[in-house]
């Protein structure tokens, strides 16, 4: 059983306490079991946000409202269908090539998104977009994705 010395600790001495203490710290703080995988900077850090919150108050409502959106559609509890997953793309510093209509366009995959001519881009899609003028997938354009070729014969199994 963790001795009781986190009984006055500073905001600034949570760093000195064991995991254990911690844990300790955060059932009787925040009323409920931490979540099993925290190491001691998180349950720290969930500790310290707990003070400041019931001393400052909790987040405005609308950002509450808007988290709470956002939760609910990442767990699919909004009633739209969730977003699939993209594929992998290759790792920051890799370069894609595609020719269109005879011209040769290279992009640097980044870590935050893609550059091309020079400029950031967010999705690939959009690169594609600017290149073709139409609306076109992306990684299928730059050859990440291989092209759904089955006929309406093979899908039927004719």
């Amino acid at each position: 059983m963790p001795r009781l010395r986190y009984v006055t600790t500073g905001l600034e001495d949570l760093e000195s306490l064991s995991r254990a203490e911690l844990r300790a710290l955060w059932k009787s703080e925040l009323a409920e079991e931490p979540p099993p995988s925290l190491g001691r900077d998180m349950l720290a850090l969930g500790i310290g946000y707990g003070r400041q919150e019931r001393r400052y108050g909790g987040l405005a409502k609308p950002v509450a409202k808007e988290l709470d959106r956002l939760m609910a559609r990442v767990l699919g509890h909004d009633n739209q269908p969730p977003e699939l997953p993209a594929g992998p793309l290759p790792r920051a510093g890799t370069i894609l090539v595609r020719e269109w209509r005879g011209m040769t366009h290279h992009v640097t995959v980044m870590d935050d998104g893609f550059l091309w001519n020079g400029k950031p881009h967010r999705s690939l899609s959009g690169i594609a977009r600017a290149i073709t003028g139409t609306a076109w997938n992306g990684p299928r354009f730059f050859g990440l994705r291989e092209a759904n070729r089955k006929t309406a014969e093979d899908r039927r199994g004719s």
